[in-house]
């Protein structure tokens, strides 16, 4: 299958995850990470450090910033039908934030062959799906997971997401109403090639911070062998003078080119059941 056609299948399950900006205005996310619906009943793949941002403590408490966390939808609203106006969009994309309603994290390794020294950075979101109707769908589209363990050094993979953010409105700058499509190759398996349970893939992919929660796919069928979790980040030092010395003066960390993978077999748990975290209201 074409790469092109490949991406027409993953994307509409990409969604950006965000927080509102104002809690009256539903479309002033800022979208910090991404994620995917990995079952119809609203569960997200994500990373764990991005789900940590939509939760709070409040006294003895953790529960969700359900007033701010959002979960956004792009759907392609090409032929689609326009609320109140008895016409049909000829093209644009249809926007919707789902609050976040339910998280779970990644449950500890059970692997016996080789253990890992921490839990994987995973964590599943489910939002509430009752304005699907509003995007004028019956369901919502899926990434089911692959099988990790058939990815070799050198396949080429892709990865979808929002790896510079996204601000759903616009103040007059180049507007982004899609999450963006990278591919690149799996450039080493770690800790290292042949194993069953390796602990991540380092692709030669720029990664950066919104990536984090971005399916990796192979390029030739589609199937969702990965997700993004982090970049290596080069940070150098000038040297400035100062008296009668100097001082080291840390410059801006710069992404390396490359980025990094979980598995997506060491998340072996279906996205339920879970436990419900009890509710947090914020007013900031």
């Amino acid at each position: 299958m074409a790469f092109s056609e490949i991406v027409k299948k993953i994307k509409p399950a990409v969604v950006g995850l965000g927080m509102l900006a104002d809690e009256r205005d539903p479309l002033s996310v800022v979208i910090m990470g991404t994620g995917f619906v990995v079952h119809r009943d609203g569960w997200i793949m994500t990373n764990r450090h991005v789900a940590e941002l939509f939760m709070a403590k409040r006294g003895d408490v953790v529960g969700i910033r359900n007033a701010r966390a959002r979960a956004v939808l792009f759907v392609d609203s090409t032929g689609r039908n326009i609320a109140k106006t008895g016409s049909v969009a000829k093209a644009g994309v249809g926007v919707v934030p789902f609050p976040i309603i339910e998280i779970a994290m990644a449950p500890e390794p059970q692997d016996d062959d080789l253990h890992y020294e921490t839990v994987p950075d995973l964590a599943v979101c489910r939002i509430s799906i009752e304005k699907l109707d509003t995007l004028g769908l019956k369901e919502l589209p899926v990434l089911p997971l692959g099988d990790s363990s058939k990815v070799r050094e050198g396949d080429e993979v892709g990865i979808c997401g929002f790896p510079l953010g996204l601000t759903i409105t616009s103040d007059g700058r180049l507007r982004q109403m899609t999450a963006i499509v990278q591919r690149g190759i799996v450039a080493a398996v770690l800790p290292w090639t042949g194993i069953p349970n390796p602990h991540a893939f380092q692709l030669d992919i720029s990664v950066n911070p919104g990536s984090s929660g971005s399916p990796m796919f192979t390029a030739d069928t589609g199937e969702l062998v990965g997700i993004v979790f982090a970049a290596p980040m080069n940070t150098g030092h000038v040297a400035l003078p100062v008296g009668g010395g100097q001082e080291n003066i840390a410059t801006i960390a710069l992404p390396t080119g490359f980025g990094y993978a979980i598995p997506s077999n060491r998340y072996q748990n279906k996205p339920k059941p879970v436990t419900k975290l009890p509710d947090v209201y914020h007013s900031k």
